[in-house]
């Protein structure tokens, strides 16, 4: 069940599930212990399979577990994925609850206090180890709780003396305080992710412009998903006449004509392309899965267009030339800093002829059998 959550919220909250192996284990080695002791005790059919059933939930909630851990440490995980897990997890959650629940309301319809002592120990423990490692999913967590104390504090008021009503009206009060708990255990966690993805996003991010900054481009570089055949191009681009605007406006016009040129770039780039400031007035385009190497000309000549029609800043109309070089070459071979190295000297190039686009390619990439008209 989704709150109010981000996808990237809500799917490192579900990731979290994946972090119960012990607790998992402990509860399959209690369930056996009490619900065994308590069958030789009783001979309770329904004792017997309760047991059963909470041990094979267990064992396939740790299966589960070890699935989504090893699902999270191999492929990047979608909203999607998150949802699936949540509601495997949720499942075996409820069946142990439900087992749990069983063997305790069984108990406490027999008169036998040492058994109902063992059984009073599971509920509480099994209540407390939920509310500690599953509010990160507080419907699961409330749900299971409820599951497995309802019923035990409903048999326990039913036994009839004034122990066991006692015992039973504190099984209500702990009952919501353990809804307390789960709610501020999810409270405190999402804020502590939530403040660690903003760092995180904050760390690859630009401050000024807003866009990626160096490291955010080395990371998505490294992440593309495309075949080692398929081409990729990096275009590098600085302002002509950038020093200019700051000399005769002041640094704040500048910081702010970087800004609107981020503002563009944003508006007029669609995914999976990508905008970097790398630093002062140098900014990388990152153009993967290129289809047919016209597309490369055809962005380059777009982003030029685009960012040298007049800016109005602070009561002025600023123009200014954009100097851009670009480079393809196959996903595969390629690295970033060698590309961005080629896209640096066709950019200089383009400066040193007064601006506009220039490109480098090596001699050795056969763009004919990408071409669309090939």
């Amino acid at each position: 069940m989704r709150y109010r959550e981000t996808d990237d919220v809500f799917k490192t909250l579900v990731s979290e599930l994946n972090s119960t192996l012990t607790p998992t284990t402990i509860m399959a080695v209690t369930i056996l212990a009490v619900g065994l002791f308590a069958y030789e005790s009783l001979g309770s059919t329904t004792l017997l399979l309760a047991t059963i059933g909470g041990a094979i939930a267990s064992l396939a909630k740790f299966a589960v577990t070890l699935a989504h851990r090893q699902a999270d440490a191999t492929q990047p995980v979608s909203v999607a994925d998150a949802a699936r897990w949540e509601k495997v997890h949720g499942l075996f959650t409820f069946l142990v609850a439900a087992s749990v629940g069983t063997l305790a309301t069984v108990v406490f319809s027999h008169r036998d206090l040492s058994v109902q002592i063992l059984a009073a120990a599971l509920i509480y423990g099994y209540s407390a180890g939920v509310a500690v490692r599953i509010s990160v999913r507080p419907f699961i967590a409330a749900t299971a709780i409820l599951i497995a104390g309802l019923p035990t504090t409903i048999s326990v008021m039913l036994y009839g003396d004034t122990v066991h009503w006692i015992l039973g009206m504190m099984s209500v009060v702990f009952l919501y305080a353990a809804m307390q708990s789960v709610l501020h255990v999810y409270r405190t966690t999402t804020r502590q992710i939530r403040l660690r993805l903003e760092m995180e996003r904050q760390a690859r991010r630009d401050q000024l412009t807003g866009l990626s900054n160096r490291a955010a481009l080395i990371e998505a570089y490294s992440n593309l998903d495309c075949a080692d055949d398929a081409l990729i191009g990096i275009h590098l681009f600085d302002l002509d006449g950038f020093k200019g605007v700051n000399d005769r406006f002041g640094h704040a016009v500048g910081d702010a004509l970087l800004a609107g040129i981020a503002k563009r770039l944003q508006e007029n780039l669609d995914p999976p392309v990508i905008a970097a400031r790398i630093g002062g007035d140098e900014f990388v385009i990152l153009q993967p899965d290129i289809r047919d190497p016209a597309d490369a000309e055809t962005l380059a000549r777009k982003i030029v267009d685009v960012l040298a029609l007049p800016y109005r800043i602070a009561g002025e109309e600023i123009a200014i030339g954009v100097s851009l070089g670009y480079t393809m070459a196959l996903s595969g071979s390629a690295k970033l800093e060698h590309m961005m190295a080629t896209a640096d000297k066709a950019s200089y190039r383009a400066k040193r002829n007064g601006g506009g686009v220039d490109h480098e390619i090596s001699p050795a990439l056969d763009l004919g059998k990408f071409s669309v008209a090939a």
